[in-house]
């Protein structure tokens, strides 16, 4: 089988003609439609389209489309075609035909028309090579900036930082907030401090003051037991 020839890379082109499309009265059928596209530089003139268009210019002997395709299943080599249609938009492809059968293609390129502009289709290789390129950029830059928000430290493992901008940013009234805040807190840490120490030494003065009553008890009930045994001995 012949080899086939590569195909410059005219994604990045646009291609339109809207003065030739008024003239012509828009795109009334597929005819008008490959017509139009034959003037774009994605048009190859080396094409069996082209050797059959060059066989009949000279004459009124301009067939329509449909069998300017039956003469093409005759003929091997490159050659264009549309393979959809939903108006305003054509798809039309670039292949190599093999033989006479509809599917004894190889397709080399793809374009399309929207409208009056012309693209040439890219490559699913490219468009998801792309793809990955770009969502593994993102990745790599969100890893990036992840690293530079977090810190380490042995005794409590990693932990977000707080950036010096954003400490820069918060207002005057944010901070003065946080002081009123941590001096309440203060105050309140105090007053509990002091109040527990009270609580404390009351308990003290109650436990001391019980201690020496007990202690008194026990003093007068030795005595009390002594005068009640003096007396019984008088009695006797």
């Amino acid at each position: 089988m012949q080899r086939l020839a590569a195909t410059e890379d005219l994604t990045s082109v646009e291609w339109r003609d809207t003065n030739w499309l008024e003239r012509v009265g828009g795109f009334q059928n597929q005819q008008v439609v490959m017509d139009y596209f034959a003037l774009s530089p994605f048009w190859d003139r080396q094409c069996n389209n082209q050797v059959l268009a060059m066989q009949t210019q000279y004459n009124d002997l301009r067939q329509p489309y449909e069998a300017t395709v039956q003469a093409l299943r005759k003929m091997t080599g490159i050659e264009f075609a549309i393979v959809h249609e939903q108006p305003p938009v054509w798809v039309i492809q670039k292949r190599y035909r093999r033989g006479p059968a509809e599917d004894d293609v190889n397709p080399i390129a793809t374009y399309y028309i929207m409208g009056a502009n012309v693209y040439q289709s890219p490559t699913i290789y490219s468009v998801i090579a792309n793809r990955l390129l770009t969502s593994l950029f993102h990745v790599n830059s969100a890893f990036k900036e992840t690293q530079k928000m977090m810190t380490f430290h042995p005794s409590k493992g990693y932990n977000w930082k707080q950036s010096s901008v954003d400490q820069q940013k918060k207002s005057p009234n944010t901070v003065l907030r946080a002081q009123e805040t941590l001096a309440l807190r203060h105050w309140m840490d105090r007053a509990i401090e002091v109040s527990a120490m009270k609580v404390a030494q009351s308990r003290q003065v109650i436990e001391q003051v019980e201690q020496e009553d007990v202690s008194k008890s026990n003093a007068d009930i030795p005595a009390t037991r002594g005068k009640r045994w003096k007396a019984s001995k008088k009695t006797k």
